[in-house]
């Protein structure tokens, strides 16, 4: 499983590369939009099995625990460069508010401190009562972003 997650946060993260490599235009914007959308998701997911294994409803191996944390790092390290170039031209539905883009450095930033909480949840995997704040604060950071850059 987070075999799958690497390998599929790896290849959005390539794609979006090689996407910029065209000039700017409705097809390459809905490509990177759409690698930035499969990288947002892979954090999504990550969380809510993290979420379910805190909850007592799915059982996961340690190592399965720490890796879920680890994609979320690394999908983390990876999403100021998906976010980086503005997609004015894509036709994708998204989420994305422009002021991504207008307050880079109050979004950008973010991702380090998610970066962070997440390598920390990771060092402690299978310890539920460590993991429980951690995991607070890698969910918090995701709603404060959410709350400022991604419309409702």
């Amino acid at each position: 499983m987070t075999h799958f997650l690497k390998v599929g946060i790896l290849a959005a993260t390539l794609g979006l590369g090689l996407s910029f490599a065209a000039q700017a235009d409705e097809a390459t914007d809905n490509a990177a939009t759409q690698s930035r959308q499969h990288l947002m998701s892979g954090i999504g997911g990550a969380m809510g099995t993290l979420g379910c294994y805190m909850k007592g409803e799915c059982a996961l191996p340690d190592p399965v625990v720490a890796n879920l944390a680890k994609g979320v790092a690394y999908a983390a390290s990876a999403a100021p460069g998906a976010f980086e170039i503005a997609t004015p031209d894509a036709t994708l539905k998204t989420t994305a508010k422009a002021d991504i883009w207008s307050d880079w450095d109050k979004f950008a930033p973010r991702f380090a401190v998610l970066e962070e909480n997440a390598l920390k949840l990771a060092a402690v995997a299978g310890d539920k009562a460590a993991m429980g704040p951690l995991l607070g604060e890698v969910g918090k950071s995701c709603k404060g972003c959410h709350d400022d850059f991604r419309s409702k």
